[in-house]
């Protein structure tokens, strides 16, 4: 309950959010009924299910939506502590594993933003799975799993990353007092949760019709990158823009405090503590999936591994030592977690002022689609940028197209990526209006997209010429539409000013 309690008041600031980013399209897809998939291609029953019943109960009210939220990572900080009592035996150091679970500053972005939820959502029926096979092996292993099958369905229904499940149960297995299973007792245990996964991958690949959207495209180097970096996060939060921008920096930092603090355990104990081994091993599977990409979101589950190697390594400590580092850690935790809701709160304010400014252009009858010069992406890490048509069509106006010449990311709400005045940034020929930016690069400040192929300037879309010059300068010509259906726009001091 403290776990749950200290849960919950982290995550009280984002009852107050509106819809971000891709909230809409979600919502637009379970506005017309019940659907199995994403509009992204992810087979989510379950995930889509909340947001319908959302949808039918609560229609556009964000309030609720962020509620279901917060309860959701209330949830799982409660089950963090009662896997880690029941592994360990030790209700202390669950406890001070749970409180830890429960601040990490990575957790806002799964209450700031709704489409977020399919991380706490998968890690309630994960953790509930994991707890129900512990008892089904420490009453015996009679019979099926049958709750643990069910709850890692409905793990999978939420979110694929719930594949590392039979991984992280047979390490666990490997582990605790069930090492003396019998060979029946085993495939029972494990085997039939290896064949459950392909069988759900196997539903997964008739319901899309294909493989459907798998973040696959990486490299290995950029894989064992972004895991360096969520080991670095789960000491030192950052925002993974900062992170990213200085990764040596930080990820020096992050080593030198774990190794202290394990050099001051050994000493004291003559071993590092053992749940802090398992734990490591429990954090490099659970966060096996998320390396294809660096998001916050990701590290919801596997830092319950990370919180129980703290916990691990603090209680290990001496007196005064372990009063200063604990004390230490959660003041800086407290730190980054002002810093997380300071930066979702930019993006919010962008997109309420954005969708403001949309909805007032879709209501010119002649409008048939809005161009956006720099549309903003991010702001402050913070996503902004989705369907912007569902947003319209959702709130009660005419469902114009909306469409970005360029994607940016902005360092704040209010920044002007403009090349110099408002007036001398822009040129209106007959044929076209040539808009003139200068996006500096450095932290939360780029261009997202698109971008010329490798070694070449210039790039050519249906709407716009883009021609990317050196220092972070772009010219965009945007063509006008047929018949004056079509309306220009930039972004410039937080709000959309008409072009042509």
């Amino acid at each position: 309950m403290l776990a749950a309690f200290v849960a919950v008041v982290a995550a009280l600031p984002g009852l107050r959010f509106p819809f971000l980013s891709d909230d809409w399209a979600l919502i637009e897809a379970v506005s017309t009924g019940l659907t199995h998939a994403t509009p992204y291609g992810d087979f989510r029953p379950l995930y889509m299910s909340t947001l319908w019943l959302e949808y039918l109960f609560f229609g556009l009210t964000p309030f609720f939506y962020h509620l279901t939220n917060i309860l959701l990572i209330a949830s799982t900080a409660a089950l963090v502590v009662i896997l880690i009592r029941l592994y360990t035996g030790d209700t202390p150091l669950a406890a001070l594993s749970g409180v830890l679970y429960a601040l990490h500053p990575y957790h806002v972005e799964n209450t700031a933003w709704i489409s977020a939820r399919s991380d706490p959502l998968y890690a309630v029926f994960y953790l509930g799975a994991a707890v129900a096979h512990h008892r089904w092996l420490a009453n015996g292993s009679r019979g099926l799993p049958l709750a643990t099958m069910l709850l890692f369905q409905a793990a999978l229904f939420s979110k694929e990353t719930a594949l590392t499940l039979p991984a992280f149960l047979t390490l666990m297995g490997l582990l605790q007092q069930f090492r003396g299973l019998r060979l029946r007792s085993w495939m029972r245990s494990y085997l039939l949760l290896w064949i459950q996964l392909g069988l759900h991958f196997l539903l997964r690949f008739l319901a899309l019709g294909g493989a459907g959207r798998t973040l696959a495209d990486g490299s290995v180097g950029t894989w064992a990158k972004n895991g360096l970096a969520y080991a670095a996060a789960a000491l030192i939060p950052a925002p993974t823009e900062v992170l990213t921008a200085s990764p040596a920096f930080w990820g020096i930092v992050a080593t030198v405090i774990s190794g202290l603090m394990i050099l001051l355990a050994f000493i004291r104990n003559g071993r590092i503590p053992p749940p802090a081994v398992g734990a490591t091993i429990a954090f490099a599977i659970l966060l096996g999936p998320s390396v294809v990409g660096l998001q916050e979101r990701y590290i919801l589950l596997p830092s319950a591994a990370s919180a129980l190697i703290l916990a691990s390594l603090i209680r290990s400590l001496r007196g005064h030592i372990r009063a200063i580092i604990s004390t230490g850690l959660i003041v800086f935790w407290l730190f980054m977690l002002q810093i997380h809701w300071g930066n979702w709160r930019q993006a919010a304010e962008a997109s309420d002022l954005l969708i403001a400014d949309l909805t007032e252009l879709s209501r010119r009858p002649e409008i048939q689609e809005i161009v956006v010069a720099n549309m903003p992406f991010q702001v402050r890490g913070g996503s902004v940028a989705g369907d912007l048509r569902a947003a319209l069509a959702l709130r009660g106006e005419r469902p114009v197209n909306v469409r970005a010449a360029c994607y940016v990311s902005y360092a704040t709400a209010d920044t002007d990526v403009l090349n110099g005045p408002l007036e001398h940034s822009i040129d209106r020929e007959p044929s076209f209006t040539e808009v003139r930016l200068r996006i500096p690069i450095e932290t939360y400040s780029r261009v997202i997209g698109p971008t010329p192929p490798p070694g070449e300037r210039f790039l050519e879309t249906s709407i716009a010429w883009l021609r990317f010059e050196d220092e972070g300068r772009i010219r965009i010509q945007i063509k006008p539409g047929p018949e004056d259906q079509r309306i220009a726009v930039v972004w410039s001091g937080g709000r959309l000013q008409p072009l042509f």
